[in-house]
Parts: C-alpha cells; structure tokens; sequence
C-alpha cells in the first residue's frame, strides 16, 4: 500500500504517557473510525487541560491544538483519560472503580468544555480508557 503524505489527519489526539494504554488507544481510534491523526503524549492526557499541575502544561496542549488546526486542518480532538493514572494519584486515590470512572468522565469533560470555548469549530471526542475489553 502506498502511502500519501499529503493527506491531512482527522484529528488531533492528547492521551497519556502510559505504555499499559496504547493498545486500548489503538482499539478506540479504531471504533471512532479515525485513521490518520497528529498524536499528543502528556503524563495525565486530558488532565493537562482539565486540571493541569502547572499552566504551561495547559498553554502547550491549547498550542497545540491550534497548531493541528492551523497547519494540517484537523477537524476533531479526541480527548483521552485512563484508568490508574499515576499523574491523577492512582486507582488508590478513588473509594472505588464506579468512584473512580466518574471522575475521569468529570475531568474529561472539563477539557472537552475548554476545547470547545477556545477552538468553537472544533468537534471534540472523549474516550476513558480502561482495562477491561
């Protein structure tokens, strides 16, 4: 198969550092039919938006974006979390699994918010990834 590189990707995707991921990231991008994206790999992923550690964190991903958008005209974010996120403090700092999803749903969709107010004509797509299948 021949590759053209001047096709444009779909999207821009911000998702976690954390190698135990990338196959369920891979299974995601898969179910949102998205082939070609420009990749963003922070510790924490969405959280560098939602609830960044420091504001740099946050001004890179929002340069970024503007970026995919500028330059390879990228038409969607697609925002991910994961389960057990040492940057968010671990599965250990949740009561519980259910605790524990809803809030990655809840930071996600502060991201998601961010996005949209900043970036208006940009879709944007939230995906938690788990262990589970």
């Amino acid at each position: 198969m021949q590759n053209n590189h001047n096709e444009l990707p779909e999207a821009l995707v911000l998702t976690c550092i954390d190698f135990r991921f990338q196959e369920k990231l891979k299974d995601a991008l898969v179910k949102l039919k998205i082939k070609k994206y420009d990749l963003l790999a922070l510790a924490g992923g969405a959280k560098n938006l939602a609830n960044p550690t420091k504001v740099i964190y946050q001004k890179t991903v929002l340069d970024n974006i503007k970026l995919a958008a500028d330059l390879h005209k990228i038409k969607t974010v697609i925002l991910t979390n994961h389960i057990d996120c040492g940057a968010y403090g671990g599965s250990g700092k949740h009561k519980s699994s259910r605790e524990e999803i809803v809030f990655h749903k809840c930071e996600l969709k502060k991201a998601e918010e961010l996005i949209k107010k900043i970036f208006p004509n940009l879709k944007v797509k939230i995906e938690l990834l788990t262990f589970d299948k």
